[in-house]
């Protein structure tokens, strides 16, 4: 093979050599140490922890995409070493068809794992402001808990147990977009049946916020073996929301979950009924590991 070619494919492929043993004497270093983090007890999920988990898996999965889209180049360049016949120019031809082919199909891949990574910040960041609000709460004496295991349906954003009763609060996080002339473009407007948008209506938001404040209240009723009610209040953050009607469901804006819960007229529930209920939420929250 022409030695020019050698040396295309060497300078295409010595970067992916030296990154992955750079990687690699990385991890054996961190191995070696035998570092561990000091604190070895199991700690309550804090808000936004399955979509932080999302995010980080996300984080490695784009780390490989771009390597991937990195290394497209230098797989194609890789063709040159094979023993091709014909002209140069058609070993140049197959390297090049062969290398765009693999830097489409990567970039494709990166694409949605960014438009993924975007709706799963959108969702983290909504979470977090959502529970600074519901936090006041327990100034209040009710007990808050967030990303509530609920398998095999996710999580539950977050779950308040106050003395007027038990709240499952689902978050949904929406972008604000330009709208029509006379509209205006930071008002939802709730009638019972659908959320109005400026730009659409929605009623999956609804019916997941009621479907979970259900499956809440079948597995509380098991765990304590007794009836236990769940409200349940969906809640836009960064939106004001005007509702036309009084219902059971209520939807809010975060700074709004307080006056909801502290106003509620469900019936009270015990002190004793609130730490057995609070104690089975616990046992289903204390699973972050550091």
């Amino acid at each position: 093979m022409n030695p020019t070619a050698w040396w295309v494919a060497g300078l295409y492929l010595a970067p992916a050599f030296i990154l992955a043993g750079t990687g690699a004497v990385w991890r054996w270093r961190i191995h070696r140490r035998g570092e561990r983090v000091p604190v070895t007890e199991k700690l309550l999920r804090p808000a936004g922890e399955s979509l932080r988990l999302r995010i980080d898996a996300l984080g490695e999965k784009l780390s490989t995409s771009v390597f991937n889209c990195i290394l497209a180049p230098t797989v194609g360049a890789s063709v040159l070493l094979l023993p091709i016949s014909g002209f140069a120019l058609t070993r140049l031809a197959v390297a090049f068809l062969v290398a765009v082919a693999l830097f489409t199909l990567a970039a494709r891949r990166l694409f949605a794992q960014v438009r993924e990574m975007r709706a799963c910040t959108l969702g983290f960041h909504g979470e977090r402001a959502a529970a600074e609000e519901i936090n006041q709460l327990m100034r209040d004496g009710c007990r808050v808990f967030h990303d509530v295991p609920n398998k095999p349906y996710g999580n539950i954003d977050h779950v308040i147990v106050a003395p007027s009763g038990v709240f499952a609060v689902e978050t949904k996080t929406r972008r604000k977009k330009k709208v029509p002339p006379g509209k205006k473009d930071h008002e939802v407007i709730f009638d019972g049946k659908a959320l109005e948008f400026p730009n659409g209506r929605d009623t999956g938001a609804l019916e997941q916020a009621r479907q979970q404040a259900d499956r809440l209240r079948v597995f509380l009723t098991k765990a304590v073996g007794e009836p236990v009610a769940v409200s349940p209040i969906l809640t836009l953050p960064g939106w004001f929301v005007s509702s036309r009607v009084n219902e059971r469901m209520k939807v809010v804006n975060p700074k709004q979950i307080r006056q909801v819960v502290l106003n509620s007229p469900a019936a009270k529930l015990a002190p004793q009924l609130i730490e057995r209920i609070s104690h089975q939420l616990d046992q289903l929250c204390r699973d972050v590991e550091l």
